[in-house]
């Protein structure tokens, strides 16, 4: 079997916990858009024998302007360091995180990880018990701050290191616009069932939440958004390692239904506030 495109994939494995949150049995019967030369939409899916559709349109939202090129210095530098043996710290999680464009053009990326590693190896060495702080690491021809967060989290736990990068700010409502202007008319041409918009955030930085709720008294957004039947985001930053995605509805109830599934083991996790459907928490 072919293996599936990223959004596919990212689109089968979100439609898994929609369909363990709302306790429903969708799967993909067709994916329209395999035709490139029709503006058609990502996936189309079927409820089991009752044969109710819904029809998904889905996007990556970038979390600041320029998130794809750091992404790549990033993942040659502190992603180098998810659970270095050297950093790993029995008994405690460590959250490592570097500033977004902290690394500089012109330097070997893999080298500055190797730095990064044998410099906070000494530093974490004299951090005692839980708390924060930040490591200044570097060379002649570079340097930035490294935030450090260390939570205990039990005698029996082996240790955990987890790195990201430090969010640069609000990017503003106009990422999430443009996505609107772009999916919703192809989206809206599905009549068969549900229109669902799949906003999707792949890095730990930022939120589509907060992102979204500074549009929704937009008139021109109001609407763009009469033309679907929900909108929901999805964070996917722990999908490739860890086998767990989330997700939450934006629209029409802003913040509904946040939830996440892991989808090595089933464990499925439901935000308490949300009353529908307790028995799915289970």
């Amino acid at each position: 079997m072919t293996p599936l495109k990223r959004d596919k994939y990212v689109i089968e494995c979100w439609l898994k916990v929609y369909d363990r949150l709302c306790e429903l049995d969708y799967k993909v019967v067709d994916w329209p858009d395999k035709d490139s030369s029709k503006k058609a939409i990502d996936a189309v899916c079927e409820d089991g024998p009752e044969r109710r559709k819904l029809g998904i349109e889905h996007t990556l939202i970038q979390a600041f302007e320029g998130e794809k090129g750091d992404t790549a210095r990033f993942e040659k530098t502190l992603v180098a360091l998810e659970n270095d043996p050297t950093l790993l710290r029995k008994e405690y999680l460590t959250e490592i995180s570097q500033p977004v464009g902290a690394v500089p053009t012109g330097v070997d990326w893999s080298a500055i990880s190797e730095k990064i590693a044998a410099q906070l190896s000494g530093s974490l060495s004299t951090m005692e018990g839980e708390g924060c702080q930040h490591v200044l690491v570097g060379e002649p021809e570079w340097s930035f701050k490294i935030l450090v967060a260390r939570s205990h989290i039990g005698r029996d736990y082996p240790g955990r290191v987890l790195v990201g990068r430090i969010w640069p700010g609000d990017p503003g409502p106009a990422i999430i616009t443009q996505a609107l202007e772009d999916k919703v008319p192809k989206l809206s041409t599905f009549t068969e069932g549900k229109r669902i918009l799949l906003l999707e955030k792949d890095g730990i930085a930022g939120t589509i939440e907060q992102q979204f709720g500074q549009i929704v008294g937009d008139d021109d957004v109001r609407r763009l958004l009469s033309r679907l039947d929900e909108v929901w985001s999805t964070n996917t930053a722990f999908l490739h390692a860890e086998g767990v995605i989330f997700t939450n509805q934006v629209w029409p109830e802003f913040g509904a239904s946040t939830c996440s599934l892991n989808l090595l083991d089933g464990r499925f996790w439901l935000k308490p506030s949300w009353s529908a459907a307790p028995a799915a928490s289970t």
